[in-house]
Formats: C-alpha cells, sequence, structure tokens
C-alpha cells in the first residue's frame, strides 16, 4: 500500500482532521514523533507548523510524553496557537504571558503545551530545572540559535528535555556553524567546528529531513523572478557619489583601525540613498514602483513591497498616498497588524501592503499577493527568500511575480555578489545533503497511539 493511500485512509478514521494531509506532511509528523532529535528543514511553504502541530497531537498520546514547550518568535505565538487549535484540538494549550513569576508558576502547570517567544526563555531558561522537565520542546525559525555563544542560543540549550525538534527552512544563513549551532540544541556534539561537508552530512542524515516545493508541489505555480537593474541620476546620484568619494575619511572619524560600526552606518548611508534622496526627493526605485503600480488594474491585484528600513517605507506611504495600501512593520503592536494582514486579504484591489523586510519575512501567510518587490537588497540571501515564500504557498492559483531591484554601479551590486556567495554555501549544505530515511506510521501503530482498539477503527473499503 503506498504512504498516499495510507494517509488518505487513516485520517478521516483516526484523527478527525480539518483538511487532508498530503503525503509528505503525514510523512514529516512521522519522522518528528519517531525522532529525539530531529530537524524539519522543508522548503518554506510546506507546512512545517502542521506537520510539528500533528505530531505533537501524537506524541502527547505516548505514554511517556505529557508536557510540551513551543518556542518561536513572540510575533508567531497567536498563529501557533490557532494552528493547534485546528490541527490538535484535543490539547490543551496556553501562550506563556505575563511577568517573570507569572511565568515561572505557568511552567508548572499541568499543561500540555505552552508557547513561549525566544525573549521569554532567554530570560526563564535559567530558572528552570526538573520539575519543569518537558517532554518536547519544539523550536520554531530555528536559525534564531545560528549563534551558538549568543544567550538565546544558550538558553535554549538549557532547557530541560528529553525530546528536540526544530523546524527551519533556512538552517544555514551565514556559514556553516549556523548548523552546528542548531545541532547543539538538538543533538550535543554531533557537529563540530572544522568537520568535512561530506562528515556533516552523513552525521546529521538520521535526523534531518527536508523536501522541496518542487518535488512535492509540481502544481504550485512558478515564481517568476526578474532583476530590476537602475541607474542612478541627477540628484539622487550626485549625492550618492559624493558620499562613495568621501567614503574613507567618514569610516576613518571613529579612529584608525576603522570601527565596525563605522562601517556598517556607512554603507547602511549609501543603501538608503540608493532608495531615495531626501532633500530633492528623487529616488529611481520609487518611479519603477510607480511603472509597477499603474500595471495593476484588477481586484486580484495586490503587491508586497519589502524594504528593511522603515524609513524608507514611510517614505513611499507618503509618496503613493494615492494608491490604497497600509504600511506593516514590527514596531507596531499584534491587533492593528492582524487587522492590516485581513484588510490585504479582504478588501478588492488593486492594493498593496508595505513591509518590514525583517518583520514580513517570518511566519506570515500572504498567498493573496500577486506581485512581490524587494525594494532593497538585504545581506542575508535566506531573509529575502523567506520574505517571498511568504506568498509562494498552498493555496495559490496564479504565477507569483518577484521583482528585485538593483541599482548598478553601487554598492547594492557588491551585497549581490555576498548573497550570491551564500545562497551557494546553502545549496552545498543543505540543498546537496540526504535526508532520513522515514518509516510512515502504519494503521496500527496509530491505532496504539491512539489508544483505540481494532473495532473502533473501521477497515478501508478496498476497491473491486
Amino acid at each position: 500500500m503506498s504512504n498516499a493511500n495510507l494517509v488518505n485512509e487513516i485520517q478521516p478514521v483516526e484523527l478527525e482532521l480539518p483538511s487532508p494531509l498530503r503525503a509528505y506532511q503525514w510523512e514529516g509528523s512521522s519522522f518528528l514523533v519517531r525522532s529525539r532529535s530531529a530537524l524539519l528543514a522543508d522548503d518554506m511553504g510546506l507546512g512545517k507548523t502542521v506537520q510539528a502541530a500533528i505530531a505533537l497531537r501524537l506524541a502527547l498520546q505516548l505514554k511517556d510524553c505529557d508536557r510540551a514547550l513551543v518556542v518561536t518568535p513572540a510575533s508567531l505565538k497567536l498563529n501557533w496557537e490557532r494552528e493547534l487549535a485546528r490541527w490538535a484540538p484535543n490539547l490543551l494549550v496556553r501562550r506563556v504571558e505575563g511577568p517573570s513569576e507569572n511565568r515561572a508558576a505557568l511552567y508548572l502547570l499541568p499543561i500540555p503545551v505552552r508557547i513561549a517567544s525566544y525573549e521569554q526563555i532567554r530570560t526563564d531558561a535559567a530558572s528552570l530545572d526538573s520539575r519543569t522537565h518537558f517532554d518536547v520542546v519544539v523550536i520554531d525559525e530555528a536559525q534564531r540559535i545560528k549563534n551558538s555563544a549568543s544567550t538565546t542560543a544558550f538558553a535554549c540549550r538549557l532547557l530541560p528535555r528529553t525530546r528536540a525538534w526544530a523546524l527551519t527552512g533556512t538552517p544555514v544563513e551565514n556559514k556553516v556553524h549556523d548548523l552546528v549551532s542548531i545541532f547543539g540544541f538538538l543533538k550535543l556534539g554531533l557537529l563540530y567546528k572544522g568537520m568535512t561537508r561530506a562528515e556533516i552530512h552523513e552525521r546529521m542524515q538520521p535526523y534531518f529531513l527536508r523536501r522541496r516545493k518542487k518535488e512535492v508541489l509540481g502544481e504550485l505555480p512558478p515564481i517568476i523572478v526578474q532583476d530590476l537593474p537602475l541607474e542612478l541620476q541627477g540628484k539622487q546620484k550626485a549625492a550618492y557619489d559624493a558620499l562613495w568619494e568621501s567614503r574613507k575619511s567618514i569610516a576613518r572619524a571613529g579612529g584608525v583601525p576603522v570601527s565596525e560600526a563605522n562601517l556598517l552606518a556607512l554603507i547602511t548611508r549609501l543603501k538608503q540613498l540608493c532608495n531615495f534622496e531626501a532633500l530633492s526627493e528623487e529616488s529611481i526605485k520609487s518611479d519603477a514602483l510607480t511603472v509597477i503600480l499603474e500595471s495593476l488594474s484588477g481586484p486580484r491585484d495586490k503587491v508586497l513591497i519589502f524594504s528593511q528600513y522603515v524609513k524608507t517605507l514611510r517614505w513611499l506611504s507618503a509618496r503613493h498616498m494615492d494608491f490604497p495600501h497600509d504600511l506593516y512593520h514590527g514596531q507596531q503592536t499584534e491587533r492593528p497588524l492582524n487587522k492590516l494582514l485581513s484588510a490585504f486579504y479582504k478588501e478588492p484591489g488593486p492594493r498593496a501592503l508595505l513591509v518590514s523586510l525583517k518583520a514580513g519575512g517570518v511566519g506570515l501567510n500572504l498567498q493573496a499577493a500577486s506581485t512581490v518587490v524587494l525594494f532593497d537588497r538585504w545581506w542575508n540571501p535566506a531573509v529575502e527568500n523567506q520574505a517571498i515564500q511568504r506568498s509562494h504557498r498552498f493555496g495559490r492559483d496564479r504565477p507569483l511575480h518577484v521583482f528585485r531591484f538593483l541599482v548598478t554601479n553601487s554598492i547594492e551590486e557588491r551585497i549581490a555578489s555576498v548573497i550570491q556567495e551564500k545562497r551557494t554555501l546553502f545549496e552545498r549544505y543543505i540543498e546537496m545533503a540526504d535526508s532520513a530515511v522515514v518509516k510512515v506510521f502504519s494503521r496500527n501503530e496509530l491505532r496504539r497511539i491512539l489508544d483505540m482498539s481494532e473495532a473502533e477503527v473501521c477497515e478501508p473499503e478496498v476497491d473491486a
């Protein structure tokens, strides 16, 4: 019997899911439940949260598994609560909230699943002991612990746990050590600095599962990427050229050797000048964006405009006031953000959502978008890819058009070369790695987990 047929037979009977799982999702849930250490590294948009929710639902049926902790970015706590309510409605779930003394009491309560933010765990982990031992700890967006020396990574390693699961579509963002750090949480000592790529692949294979969209979602419409080269003109070019020519003296203003802070500040000024020149308000990128916005006319024409700078987004908002849009960034509170997302989904187009790259690159589902514009470039290709993948998910029935703005003969071209180097690194260490061999649950195993007798489980109909 094929895995796909097994999935179709099991779901309506044992789990009563709100919608069927795909075969690869069932495989992913099985991988997690069977593993004490597991890195689920599926492409973004393949439903890692759903797979983990089903896995928690099944794992918490086991005799030795009663307490789970989900660690996630603060902005995704509500999303996790809603996904668990949908896919694992039998589980009692609570978000960790309030001052530290209240949180300490919540960790002790007999609640199957708690959802905490990385910031909360960074504060709370040192005070957790054997009384708060977790049978499962899930870390979502696990690239948050890519720096093994950070207090966040250290706090996650401190968590008392039996099973450790990590979810991320980008286990390598900047360097191989990102992956080593994640495995410091999953299985300390398995990977270490200085190992060859072949050694890393061999060691992590039993604990690593990654599926790509092109492999499991052949029917998903394509992403059409268009790099749009732009040339600075007029006063914007003059301001950029003047800053570039004086860059050495500006960088050395803090003394010799030049400080890293000075270099980063100078790069930021150059990048922002590529976006717009404040005094003249000239912007070759805004002009290009106007052309794109003017081409949108239908009710399904909706565009996401990403920038890493909130200052740029606010400037664009004022510049394009006549075009219906909202502004989404990490400095807003949860309720207004949810209202903006709801409007983007429900209000007819043409419509735009101006999004902070860091705030909008994680955890959002924005399938309503027809177009994505990367107004400026981020150092990390994984962050850019996350932003794009927010829209390339289940439910799409048309291609996604992506425009990447790039000012030629500028700091942006230099950044683009760094991005390509990091993209190559990711492909060598992640895309070329073999996944674990996953054994999918049989009906009898599911029945045992759910404590159901054969009489309580209907046999599937057999085709004549």
